[in-house]
């Protein structure tokens, strides 16, 4: 049985494929849903629960405001997801996910969701807390390294 270094190596070799085929289902699902990853990602983001404000999807998918209504936009004419008054506030508005699109979203994930359901399955409470964990610190690591990547146009004229 490999020790604790040679099964970190593997994990940590394993992780790129991982993320790299989990990227392309991702890409091949918006592709067969006609719309982009982002649309895709902001549809994610609104059925997970994350968020259903306007300017928090724009901060999470790292959009100005303005370039995440022209999105929302396309998202309503897609019929993925709508404006509605925010029944707390209704100076406010908030974004909903419509059912129809969750529907044809749920079914194209369904192979994946069972595979990932039939794996959870099999560990045990001290494996999912240390994959929950390693998950959780893993996403803001990303976010932060992320947010620490030089912006684009100033490395261009720099």
């Amino acid at each position: 049985m490999p020790d604790q270094r040679e099964l970190a190596t593997a994990a940590a070799l394993a992780l790129p494929r991982f993320v790299g085929s989990t990227a392309l289902f991702h890409a091949a699902v918006a592709e067969r849903m006609a719309v982009t990853p982002t649309e895709l990602h902001c549809l994610h983001l609104l059925h997970g629960g994350v968020s259903d404000s306007p300017t928090e999807l724009a901060r999470l998918l790292g959009m100005s405001t303005g370039a995440f209504t022209r999105l929302l936009d396309r998202m309503e004419q897609h019929r993925l997801a709508e404006r509605a008054p925010d029944p707390a506030d209704r100076r406010r508005l908030v974004v909903r996910p419509l059912p129809d699109r969750m529907a044809e979203l749920a079914e194209l994930y369904a192979p994946m969701a069972r595979f990932v359901g039939e794996r959870l399955a099999r560990l045990d409470r001290r494996q999912l807390s240390a994959l929950v964990g390693f998950l959780t610190d893993g996403t803001a690591a990303a976010e932060r390294a992320a947010g620490d990547l030089p912006d684009v146009t100033q490395a261009i004229t720099s």
